[in-house]
């Protein structure tokens, strides 16, 4: 009996060492297909038992309702209660236009100068009509003339990049403008609060 036991321990271990099964993903549409993508592609190699389903889109889901074994979340840290939530990286964000946009408007040198722009927004930012900058330690909330708004983030950076307003968007979408020269950031005295990218998964 003792050495069927030890059997049945060893193969179950086996089974560990090999991941097999179905594995449910959720996350954000710009963040999975810049940079998710390219990671699935290496891990699928790395575990070919490992059948993946990839869902991409912006709103927060609850992984649980809907059965996702692992949800992808860019926002401001946060617990949740039911989940086991793991930090990868910080999402920093930056204001940019392009130089053409500024060249006409001006470029803003307060927050509230904004208010005289064209601000494009993404629509599910939990502030809402708001942008929450900081300088010094300090916390300033902005009210934007929203003349844009949409929930994708590259949609926006390709708006600004055509000369249509000031965009507040992360450097994991907006850095390849920003190292092309078709966006550059304004008011980098006045950062905007930096996100958190987490990973969120049932403690099961």
């Amino acid at each position: 009996i003792l050495v069927e036991v030890d059997a049945a321990i060893a193969q179950v271990s086996e089974l560990q060492d090999e991941p097999r099964g179905e594995l449910r993903m959720n996350a954000p549409m710009s963040f999975g297909t810049l940079h998710l993508a390219p990671l699935i592609g290496e891990f699928m190699a790395t575990y070919p038992d490992v059948h993946v389903e990839l869902a991409l889109n912006d709103r927060f889901i609850d992984p649980i309702e809907e059965g996702f074994d692992i949800s992808i979340r860019i926002s401001a840290p946060r617990a949740f209660t039911s989940l086991i939530t793991r930090e990868i990286c910080p999402a920093r964000l930056v204001l940019c236009a392009s130089s053409d946009y500024l060249a006409v408007k001006g470029e803003p040198a307060t927050p509230e100068d904004l208010l005289q722009h064209r601000c494009l927004h993404y629509g599910y930012q939990e502030s809402g009509l708001r942008w929450l900058l900081t300088r010094a330690g300090k916390d300033i909330s902005v009210a934007v003339d929203s003349s844009m708004r949409t929930n994708n983030g590259e949609v926006l950076a390709q708006a600004a990049a055509r000369h249509q307003g000031i965009a507040l968007l992360p450097t994991f979408i907006a850095g390849a403008y920003l190292q092309s020269g078709e966006l550059r950031t304004v008011l980098a005295d006045h950062a905007p609060a930096p996100l958190r990218v987490t990973a969120l998964y049932p403690r099961h």
